[in-house]
């Protein structure tokens, strides 16, 4: 039976080298300076060993995208721009911008302005959250 590998076994191998050479690096660090390569590391790798055995053993069929490449361009683009602008308006600012962005973006159907006002007011809260911890918690210094 001459069967074709399924599409998803070459990012589950490159995942599993990510995951791995995350988990190498990890070992060199102090304990506390280790936790999130590991555990970014263990679940890369969890995740290729799934994603292969997935593609191996049920081999989905897979159908062709249907739909415009505008979005997810889009997406890539306000990514971009937030990693452009983290250093000249720092963090808040900048993921205030690009998280709203990137929320509008996704947004398949129109939605009340009451529930987009909802939607914002949690993203404020979202983001603040991350910068206090990650800057008086975790002692990370944000742009």
């Amino acid at each position: 039976m001459n069967r074709v590998p399924h599409r998803d076994l070459i990012p589950a191998i490159g995942l599993f080298i990510f995951g791995s050479y995350a988990l190498w690096e990890a070992r060199e660090m102090s304990v506390f300076g280790a936790i999130f390569p590991q555990l970014a590391g263990g679940g890369l790798v969890l995740g290729a060993l799934t994603l292969a055995l997935r593609a191996v053993v049920l081999a989905p069929v897979t159908t062709p995208a249907k739909g415009t490449l505008l979005r997810p361009i889009l997406m890539l683009a306000s990514l971009f721009g937030w990693s452009v602008l983290l250093p000249v308006l720092g963090f808040i600012p900048t993921s205030l911008i690009g998280a709203g962005l990137c929320m509008l973006i996704a947004q398949q159907t129109k939605v009340p302005p009451k529930t987009l006002a909802l939607q914002f007011v949690g993203l404020v809260g979202l983001v603040l959250l991350m910068a206090m911890i990650f800057g008086q918690l975790l002692n990370v210094p944000l742009p």
